[in-house]
């Protein structure tokens, strides 16, 4: 009591002496000391689940980083001087600290060196947050965090729907091939799932009761879906265990005064619970790629490696509420993720899964369980669970025709097509996936060697439209559960409104999985060959093992010719038909 004191009467003496500023709703209707005592005292995370529950918005201004008082705005946002850039640079993170400014300093020059601020340059920070972690000088910031590893923290008004503006916070491009580069450049990361979750979440966030419905976002990385879903209105519930990307999330979420929206898991989310999970995080490249075991990592990219330990966890023993969205992308490990999350899904209504789909993560080592793991999963949200899933592609993500435009319809993925994704795996650790080669083609370039992904694989497959990994958006679209017992609160819960949104338009595939087994070359109507590659920019002298027509009969012609013959004899291994 005695320090609560002491910091009430400083906080009367600043107030007095004009350098330092607090307002709040709740201090007129109470006593300093019971102010101060609010500010000092640790809050219990909140995450608002009804409407009309926000917490008085608190206004405080102190400066107290190295970079105050030099007339620019070091806190990622506009300052006082009105300045014509798109993006501002974070050297100071956003906030309070709960004691005088000398006392701070002491704290600093121990070591302490938590929220950093820039109220002279800035003006004073206004926020609803009643936990912010790094209002205890030992916890650092986001910023400070960041900016003690070297990375720079850039901010610019993400390019969205003009009803849910926001700052997005990311970093150097160079160092970031991935969100930092979309950002930078446009403003926007994904445009076209960012679309399809503008348009699912729209005017459902806040229900007719007052809750709020949950988005769950597992791989968070630096937070833009879960903003975005909080910006709309949802309660988001975001797990990121990588320190580094948890820090531009905790940052953005501060950043937008969602602190109350948005409750913020640093587990990996599993198959199993109370387990060390080993995560390899690049220093350099696609930072996104990061995961369990590095399996996603692009080797070709030189850069250094963080290795960590994170406790796991499920999402059937985090989540007990229903799901408007859950959005899953953690690098070859989504199959781990669903398996985890087998009680949820039978026990309440999720009624939508947007996924980042890589089996590619684990063909590169060969795991072969974690292989039949990827379409075994998929099978699963068919026939056990009820969903249907269509096929958004990896190009595709980033295409959007705009926020209210009709949503493309999508191929859908089948029972049909992943028998044959199974089979391919299964033929694929036998040895036996493309091979033997056709004794006519042995001669030509491209089938000197048996196997190879993807033109070794089954036209009939999913995986056969794509590279390595690509995007799925999985809904419930009928009353019927697909066999599914739900016993929760979403019992007996069909389609959700966001239904109609899900348009699906033929099957996956290179070829239909009822083409027969002396059909060869695609007619899909993308005109795409083995892996989703488009025909016409293939070089000519991989068309036909990519399933394309000679475009240069110079180059292809005999090609062509002879594997016809080779599909006509029953000699080309990949063309096989399952019954």
């Amino acid at each position: 009591m005695e320090a609560i004191v002491t910091i009430a009467g400083w906080l009367l003496l600043a107030l007095i002496s004009g350098s330092f500023q607090l307002t709040s709703t709740a201090i007129s209707s109470g006593s300093w000391d019971q102010a101060a005592a609010k500010l000092m005292r640790p809050h219990a995370r909140r995450n608002l689940r009804n409407a009309g529950d926000e917490p008085p918005a608190w206004t405080m201004c102190l400066d107290t980083c190295n970079k105050a008082r030099n007339e620019v705005c070091e806190e990622g946002r506009p300052g006082k001087v009105p300045v014509k850039i798109t993006q501002f640079m974070a050297y100071c993170d956003l906030g309070w600290v709960g004691v005088s400014e000398r006392v701070w300093r002491s704290w600093a020059s121990e070591g302490f060196t938590g929220y950093c601020t820039d109220c002279t340059d800035c003006g004073p920070w206004s926020t609803s947050a009643v936990n912010v972690t790094w209002q205890d000088p030992k916890v650092v910031g986001p910023v400070r965090f960041l900016k003690a590893r070297d990375l720079q923290v850039r901010v610019r008004e993400a390019a969205v729907h003009p009803s849910i503006q926001f700052k997005f916070a990311y970093t150097n491009p160079e160092q970031d091939f991935d969100v930092s580069y979309h950002m930078d450049g446009s403003g926007i990361v994904e445009a076209g799932i960012t679309t399809i979750v503008y348009q699912v979440l729209a005017g459902r966030c806040l229900r007719e009761d007052g809750s709020r419905a949950l988005v769950v976002d597992v791989g968070a990385n630096f937070g833009w879906f879960a903003v975005l879903a909080a910006r709309m209105g949802c309660r988001v519930i975001a797990f990121e265990p990588v320190p580094l990307f948890r820090s531009f999330l905790e940052y953005n979420i501060h950043l937008n005064d969602l602190s109350n929206l948005v409750e913020v898991r640093s587990s990996v989310v599993s198959h199993e619970s109370g387990t060390l999970m080993k995560m390899v995080v690049p220093a350099r490249g696609i930072w996104g790629t990061a995961g369990i075991d590095g399996l996603n990592i692009d080797t070709a990219i030189e850069s250094r490696h963080q290795t960590i330990d994170v406790p796991s966890v499920r999402l059937e023993d985090e989540i007990k509420s229903d799901v408007l969205l859950l959005k899953v992308d953690v690098e070859g490990w989504e199959w781990s993720v669903m398996q985890g999350a087998a009680g949820l899904l039978r026990g309440y209504l999720v009624e939508n899964v947007i996924m980042e789909y890589s089996p590619g993560a684990p063909e590169r080592h060969f795991k072969w369980d974690h292989m039949l793991a990827h379409p075994a999963m998929l099978y699963d949200m068919i026939t056990k669970y009820g969903f249907r899933i269509g096929h958004i592609g990896d190009a595709d993500k980033h295409i959007s025709a705009g926020w209210d435009a009709p949503l493309p319809p999508l191929r859908e993925v089948t029972l049909e097509n992943l028998k044959y994704d199974i089979e391919d795996v299964k033929r694929w650790q036998e040895g036996k996936l493309a091979c033997p080669v056709p004794p006519n083609m042995a001669n030509f370039s491209s089938w000197r060697l048996c196997g190879g992904v993807p033109e070794g694989l089954n036209p009939r497959s999913f995986r056969s439209n794509f590279g390595h990994n690509t995007n799925i958006w999985a809904a419930k679209t009928t009353s019927a559960s697909g066999g599914s017992s739900r016993t929760g609160p979403g019992a007996g819960a069909g389609a959700g409104a966001g239904a109609a949104l899900f348009q699906l338009e033929g099957v996956s595939g290179i070829l239909a999985p009822t083409d027969p087994a002396d059909k060869y070359f695609q007619t899909n109507s993308d005109a795409a060959g083995m892996g989703g590659r488009i025909c016409r920019d293939l070089d000519p002298q991989v068309q036909v093992k990519h399933r394309c027509p000679c475009s240069k009969q110079s180059v292809c012609g005999e090609e062509e010719q002879e594997i016809l013959k080779a599909v006509a004899a029953g000699t080309v291994p990949q063309n096989y038909v399952l019954k």
